[in-house]
């Protein structure tokens, strides 16, 4: 097949994907659902671990920064769970194609199918802890009402991390202690990330470390809007232009390679 043959069978991968939407969305809610068959409390389970860790660097990390200590357990609860939706994703994503072996081995799906079904549990999990971290903010009197851009913000961080899947993906497949670096790398971003900090905090000298992060502007994006506010422009371009990378990125890897994956499995 030509270059441009195995481009447009890229691209109508992803177009493929997009059509079966009503299947890998039902897929994920079942998958859920059976996670969690036979227990009391369900998804509260998850939603309490990753407020448990926000609390926990709440109270730590608030008391050695200073400051107003209910400003600082708002900022890094809503931290935590933004960064549960931009980079705290990637050891999971990048299992894509190996927790989906399976059912790539006897259905001829698009590749691009298993990534939106990773992404729409990704979400499903993301609500819960938002509802969570609701209830607990409205229990402390810190509740606001979130700005209007999320709902424009969290598609981009949502598409941001398919278009991160399917690149991500295909390399573990390939080299499977790819799948332990990411982990590695994972924990790693989330401390040179502000989650727990503000970049106001950061040495002059030390704060491209934050402005050459992506995720940290990903992060931001979700944050603001959660917190009442709208994201400061260049998080949005900054989050944009990551997009546009990844976006790249899994059209040269679907165009590359789209065909061998499952071979690797």
């Amino acid at each position: 097949m030509s270059l441009f043959g195995s481009f447009k069978a890229a691209a109508l991968d992803l177009y493929r994907g997009v059509l079966l939407t009503p299947l890998w969305w039902r897929v994920s809610i079942e998958q859920t659902v059976t996670r969690y068959r036979r227990s009391l409390l369900g998804p509260v389970w998850m939603a309490s671990t990753t407020l448990a860790t926000a609390f926990s660097l709440a109270i730590v990390f608030g008391s050695i920064f200073g400051g107003d200590a209910k400003d600082n357990l708002s900022f890094i609860m809503i931290g935590v769970v933004g960064w549960s939706i931009t980079g705290g994703i990637l050891p999971e994503i990048a299992n894509t194609f190996v927790n989906a072996a399976g059912l790539m081995q006897v259905r001829n799906l698009p590749l691009s199918f298993h990534a939106f079904q990773q992404m729409s549990k990704t979400f499903i999990n993301f609500l819960h802890q938002i509802i969570g971290l609701w209830l607990v903010l409205i229990l402390m009197k810190l509740a606001v009402i979130p700005h209007w851009t999320l709902l424009v913000n969290l598609p981009i961080a949502l598409l941001t991390g398919l278009f991160i899947s399917i690149p991500l993906g295909m390399i573990s497949v390939r080299f499977r202690d790819i799948n332990y670096m990411v982990g590695f790398v994972a924990q790693s971003l989330f401390m040179l990330t502000p989650v727990f900090w503000k970049r106001t905090q950061v040495p002059e000298s030390m704060r491209w470390i934050v402005d050459l992060n992506p995720f940290s502007h990903l992060l931001e994006i979700v944050r603001q809007p959660l917190m009442g506010a709208a994201a400061p422009i260049h998080d949005v371009q900054a989050s944009l232009a990551f997009l546009g990378v990844a976006a790249l990125l899994t059209l040269i890897s679907l165009t590359l390679v789209r065909t061998r994956v499952v071979f690797w499995l």
